[in-house]
């Protein structure tokens, strides 16, 4: 460690170049490891952030809740096997608020208001009637606030909003929360019909006297038409969903290789213009763990301090950005990407380490390689 701090003393300007541009790379990797979670929760997090762990739906739905209708009959079978299944509805609109005739994008979730899948509301009150809406913060943006009357764009219906709630999205669109009697009446203006059944079940198996198992044999076997998804299948055949982390997970893949490889060409060339100091030392009898220790120690500090400085800069710009950006970046996340990073860091300069454990003292001191 002596030798290593010594040496990045020495040459500040050059290993100052070298943390820069560790530290943009770590940047840049958090920041594509952020913008991942945040699109993936801008098009799922209504359902990932849900206390229920598997969802009924109708089997020609295509697994998409907004897609599936349950009839009466199926829900009541439902609860005589899951007493605490609760209906869930997902609705794609468009909505005006009070006298302002910009239609702004909702999608309305009908759930029972005093079941488990009712999100915390952070500001405001809980839904207790008819005709109110609990929304997603990301309205705030709009200036929305408590008391204000949302009108639906498509059937004219006015709700109030009475609270808000927070990370409640499902395809890149922001949650209404309303209660199952208002979804209807808003089903029954928008389609005309007098009977309106909900999409789906959630089932919440930890409060559920059914375990996963059991709950798969009885709709196989007992609710005809019908299948039992787990939320992970729920939010994979979101539309959108896993392209979009496919890509990202790619991109992001392909950005760790590179900086992998331009981190070993950078200790590599470091090592190589070091290569008369180090044939001085094995002369003067170091021995190779001494030196390879201190190549070590040098990509641990330089790792280690572009690893703290990339994580700064990327959780103070997430703090600036807006509600509406989709960027999630969570510590323990956070951590795992450094981690890694600092791995790759030490994986490529086995490199530059090989390169020491070859050099001969007295041709090194000679200046021929």
């Amino acid at each position: 460690m002596f030798l290593a701090w010594k040496e990045l003393k020495h040459n500040k300007v050059r290993y100052a170049l070298i943390m820069v541009l560790l530290t943009l790379m770590i940047f840049l990797v958090l920041f594509l490891s952020g913008l991942a979670k945040g699109l993936s929760a801008a098009t799922s997090s209504a359902i990932d952030n849900a206390s229920a762990d598997y969802y009924i739906l109708e089997d020609s739905a295509d697994n998409l809740i907004p897609r599936s209708s349950l009839t009466e009959e199926e829900f009541n079978k439902i609860k005589e096997f899951a007493s605490n299944a609760t209906p869930i509805n997902i609705n794609r609109s468009a909505a005006t608020r009070n006298e302002d005739t910009t239609k702004l994008d909702i999608t309305y979730m009908g759930i029972d208001t005093e079941a488990f899948l009712m999100p915390e509301v952070i500001e405001g009150n809980k839904i207790t009637g008819d005709g109110q809406i609990v929304l997603n913060n990301s309205f705030l943006e709009e200036d929305f606030q408590i008391g204000d009357r949302l009108k639906d764009a498509q059937t004219g219906y006015e709700m109030e909003v009475v609270g808000f709630t927070k990370n409640q999205m499902y395809g890149h669109s922001s949650i209404g929360v309303i209660s199952l009697k208002t979804y209807e009446e808003l089903q029954k203006l928008s389609t005309g019909r007098d009977i309106i059944f909900n999409q789906a079940a959630a089932i919440k198996i930890s409060n559920s006297e059914i375990n996963s198992a059991e709950l798969k044999d009885v709709v196989e076997n007992d609710l005809k038409d019908t299948i039992v998804l787990a939320k992970s299948e729920i939010i994979s055949n979101i539309p959108g969903h896993s392209q979009e982390q496919s890509t990202i997970l790619m991109m992001l893949v392909f950005l760790l290789l590179i900086s992998s490889f331009i981190v070993g060409v950078f200790f590599y060339v470091t090592t190589m213009q070091k290569i008369p100091q180090f044939g001085v030392l094995k002369a003067v009898g170091a021995k190779m763990s001494t030196l390879v220790w201190s190549l070590t120690a040098q990509v641990l500090l330089l790792a280690g301090i572009s690893m703290i400085i990339g994580n700064i800069l990327t959780f103070a710009m997430a703090s600036a950005l807006p509600p509406t950006m989709p960027f999630v970046l969570a510590p323990a996340n956070a951590a795992l990407v450094s981690v890694l990073f600092i791995l790759i860091s030490l994986l490529t300069s086995l490199f530059s380490m090989a390169k020491v454990a070859r050099v001969d003292a007295l041709t090194a001191i000679g200046g021929n390689d």
